[in-house]
């Protein structure tokens, strides 16, 4: 929706007032929109200093149809019953964002991967002296971060998108890149793969150009102008380092930032610069070598994320790693094979997030292969992976239970004091791995928190 098409509305709702809503407020109020046409919802009793009406309460979704347009924020499902109706009336700040802003826009998709990949674009870009900007999926909302009121504008803006936010977006964009899909958030999506699927598809819709995994290659989509990545696909890889087409660009060697599944998230980094060479600059070589030359600078500093394989410390001989943003069963696989034999010990989250029999047997087959032999179970579900039936056992301090003929020894707890205590105790040396595979929503309201006292613990008991 077009600024000066808000700006004539009588009635519009926020719903949800956290972070997103916060700001969409502050949006709408720098538009000049009178306060009384603003409602915000939400559940919660909402206390602001301002003369704003607040529906909150059990029935804060009552009476929708009273709305000319509902600012939705990404964490409400539009497959609520009360909002299902009303589905055509749903916009966010992505829309607005989309519908307003006129320059160029990359934008990242996928299950895993894509804040990695965003950054790497823009520190690329940036390192060239283009003049970019980077948004986030979790961070201050697009609105907060780039000024549709006034006339600044960028060469590039690199936005990073969550299925959350793809749901109900209609954008218009110019390059769009897909890394990978794996079974996730189907609680929101309807409890559906399909639904999820579709969100991340409109990437395939709306974009202008398309750099997608060769795990896409199936699709048909002859009229888009798309660019495969991967391992054997014309932006790859070997042992040795990456490729176009046959000509090498780059050492493997020349890399700090570790790892199989990285070599993958750059290998779609080159497909990107390819495509802008592409659009922007009929196909320089010289501006091609530029943009090549900056990701190999970049990439000599550049290392991994917080809470991605990131190091905590080493004490008493154990290594503790956090990788608290891993929320799927084949991120914490790709955890685990980084570190090979070396991993003594994991902790495992859990979430109903309607992942698959096939993911719960994979992750069984690479902490059997690799023979993490200490597991701490966080609630709610992760106790399927091994099919344990120990629902109603919370703060079940350790018991065995056996494998394919291997035993292990485990403990169910929503403690991390608990847990990191039980590292300590059982583990002689090498590694302790927190990769969560599902999201740890059951115990803690935000990533975040669990890191923090993952860190607090393992200090507070290394002596």
């Amino acid at each position: 929706m077009q600024i000066s098409k808000i700006k004539s509305l009588s009635s519009i709702a926020i719903l949800w007032f956290w972070k997103e809503g916060k700001s969409t407020l502050s949006f709408l109020l720098k538009l000049w929109i009178d306060k009384s046409n603003i409602t915000i919802l939400d559940v919660n009793p909402i206390d602001i200093q301002d003369d704003i009406l607040i529906k909150s309460g059990d029935e804060y979704l009552n009476n929708l149809w009273d709305y000319e347009i509902i600012f939705k924020s990404p964490g409400i499902s539009p497959y609520e019953d009360k909002i299902i109706p009303y589905r055509d009336k749903l916009t966010s700040q992505s829309q607005v964002f989309f519908d307003n802003y006129q320059w160029r826009i990359i934008w990242v998709t996928a299950t895993k991967g894509k804040s990695t990949v965003s950054t790497l674009i823009y520190e690329t870009l940036k390192h060239a002296t283009y003049n970019v900007k980077l948004v986030w999926n979790i961070g201050s909302p697009v609105l907060d971060e780039i000024d549709l009121l006034s006339d600044n504008n960028y060469n590039y803006v690199i936005y990073e998108l969550s299925s959350y936010m793809l749901e109900t977006l209609e954008p218009t964009c110019d390059i769009g890149v897909f890394l990978n899909l794996y079974t996730c958030h189907l609680d929101w999506h309807n409890h559906d793969f399909e639904v999820y699927k579709k969100a991340k598809m409109n990437l395939i819709q709306y974009s202008d150009y398309i750099v997608l995994s060769e795990e896409f290659s199936d699709l048909n989509n002859s009229h888009k102008e798309i660019k495969y990545f991967w391992a054997n696909s014309r932006f790859s890889y070997d042992s040795d380092g990456f490729y176009k087409d046959d000509n090498k660009l780059f050492w493997l060697n020349e890399l700090i930032l570790p790892w199989n599944h990285n070599k993958k998230n750059i290998s779609s980094v080159i497909a990107v610069i390819d495509t802008i060479v592409e659009k922007y600059n009929h196909n320089s070589p010289w501006i091609f070598s530029k943009l090549i030359n900056s990701l190999s600078e970049t990439l000599k500093t550049f290392w991994w994320l917080p809470h991605r394989l990131e190091k905590i410390w080493t004490y008493k001989w154990i290594t503790f790693i956090d990788d608290g943003i891993s929320t799927t069963p084949e991120s914490t696989i790709e955890a685990i094979k980084t570190y090979w034999d070396d991993i003594e010990c994991i902790f495992l989250w859990g979430s109903d997030y309607w992942f698959t029999e096939d993911s719960y047997e994979l992750l069984r087959r690479e902490i059997y292969k690799y023979n993490i032999k200490k597991i701490v179970f966080f609630p709610t579900t992760w106790p399927d992976v091994f099919s344990l039936k120990i629902e109603g056992k919370l703060n079940l301090n350790g018991f065995s239970f056996s494998y394919n003929d291997s035993d292990f020894q485990a403990i169910y707890t929503d403690n991390m004091e608990k847990a990191v205590k039980f590292a300590y105790d059982s583990i002689d040396k090498w590694i302790c791995l927190m990769s969560c595979a599902a999201p740890s929503y059951s115990v803690w309201p935000w990533y975040e928190e669990k890191w923090k006292l993952f860190k607090e613990f393992i200090i507070k008991n290394k002596d």
